[in-house]
């Protein structure tokens, strides 16, 4: 009986734990379902629920999904293009966008207020892959209201599950210091 209360409320604290740590992957490119669906699990799997959006190309659509993402309870947001090759290699950056004051801004201003939590963001997920951050003008960023980063990962099919493992110990790790500070 104690064993079946233990595991009940050990239950309900990973629930609540994992609750306030949802990813939204904003998808770039003709990426395979399949391994979205991998991913979703592969993270769900570790207690990360996980918010799928196709991404736009058009600034109107685009804006469209940002406000629904916006109200989403996503807590970090990641524009990842997965691509097949014959070599795996990850690319790494942020927004550009410097924080502005005032009281309204513009969309392109917006992912500037984030831009210290986007770095610490991208610092983790880079960190299991050994890759450098870049930072570059990021159309999938304009009017995310969350910390956020673009990640363009070229895979090699054998090295899918341990891109996808790097990937949520990176995630994990920002939300382990998030939650410390």
């Amino acid at each position: 009986m104690v064993v079946a209360v233990a595991l009940c409320l050990a239950g309900l604290a990973q629930s609540a734990f994992a609750d306030g740590n949802s990813v939204v992957f904003y998808t770039i490119g003709g990426d395979s379902p399949q391994q979205w669906t991998r991913v979703k699990e592969y993270f769900e799997g570790r207690g990360y629920p996980v918010l799928l959006y196709q991404g736009e190309a058009l600034l109107e659509k685009h804006i469209e999904k940002v406000d629904a993402i916006n109200r989403s309870p996503g807590k970090v947001f990641l524009a990842v293009q997965m691509v097949k090759g014959d070599a795996t290699r990850i690319m790494v950056a942020v927004t550009d966008a410097k924080k502005e004051e005032g009281r309204f801004l513009t969309i392109d201003e917006i992912p500037g207020l984030f831009a210290e939590e986007s770095q610490r963001l991208a610092m983790d997920i880079a960190a299991p892959f050994k890759v450098k951050i870049g930072h570059l003008p990021l159309f999938p960023l304009l009017g995310v209201t969350m910390p956020g980063a673009f990640l363009r990962i070229e895979y090699r099919e054998g090295d899918m599950e341990d891109v996808v493992h790097k990937l949520c110990e990176g995630v994990g790790r920002y939300f382990t210091e998030r939650m410390a500070r």
